[in-house]
């Protein structure tokens, strides 16, 4: 037992040894090493030739339009504005005038006594009341005014009056069969009766264009009354 004791320590003895050895020629070979690499003198490299750098190119403002005229975040910076155009809206195609028979003031105010076309009954018309597609928003004696679609024209009451069985800046309508050419060619004037209400009550009424009856002509319990007017005479009926 005794041997065997010694004779480990004497195994442990040597690889003990062994292991300082062995770190010892590794301590020397490093240090070799680095001393080798510290003083080794090394040959200096040959600096290449310097090139000359090209000098800036002068500011010239020019060259720096297209930074200032295309830019991606500031579309107003360019010169050139472009300015939409809207086309104006076309004027509204105005209707043919209506035909003026006569002005006439009553207690109740002015009223015009018009006609649609020729061939239509005339009836009186206030302001602010429509004549076919046109509204009569102003009315004077030798003054009447009419609105389309938010325009107003003026007319003087003269270019308006009946002289030839059409209403004037209008095509020319087919008159060959209204009572007052009929009678102006000859023919046989219509039976004498009172037309439409005026708006001056059931007792007043206009007369029928083409009427050629004399004054005070009574139909229907209705007198004709005519009275002379700057644009010929001018007749209603009066019930009695």
């Amino acid at each position: 037992m005794r041997h065997r004791l010694l004779l480990l320590n004497l195994l442990l003895a040597g690889l003990t040894g062994a292991a300082g050895w062995r770190l010892r020629q590794d301590w020397v070979r490093d240090h070799q090493h680095s001393s080798t690499v510290i003083n080794r003198q090394v040959k200096p490299a040959v600096a290449p030739p310097l090139t000359p750098v090209a000098p800036p190119v002068p500011f010239v403002a020019p060259t720096y339009a297209d930074v200032a005229q295309k830019d991606l975040f500031s579309k107003d910076r360019n010169p050139n504005v472009v300015v939409e155009i809207v086309p104006p809206k076309p004027a509204p195609k105005w209707p043919r005038m209506p035909i003026l028979y006569g002005v006439m003031g009553l207690p109740g105010g002015m009223i015009a006594m018009l006609a649609e076309k020729p061939d239509a009954r005339s009836r009186g018309v206030s302001v602010g009341e429509k004549i076919g597609d046109l509204k009569m928003v102003a009315l004077s004696a030798d003054k009447i005014s009419f609105e389309f679609e938010g325009q107003v024209q003026e007319k003087n009451v003269q270019d308006l009056v009946d002289r030839g069985g059409h209403a004037p800046e209008a095509p020319e309508a087919n008159t060959s069969q209204n009572p007052a050419n009929v009678a102006a060619r000859g023919g046989p004037p219509p039976a004498a009766k009172p037309g439409v209400e005026v708006g001056a009550g059931p007792k007043v009424r206009a007369n029928v264009p083409g009427d050629t009856s004399p004054d005070g002509t009574v139909v229907d319990g209705f007198t004709k009354s005519c009275r002379a007017t700057p644009f010929g005479p001018e007749c209603v009926w009066i019930a009695k």
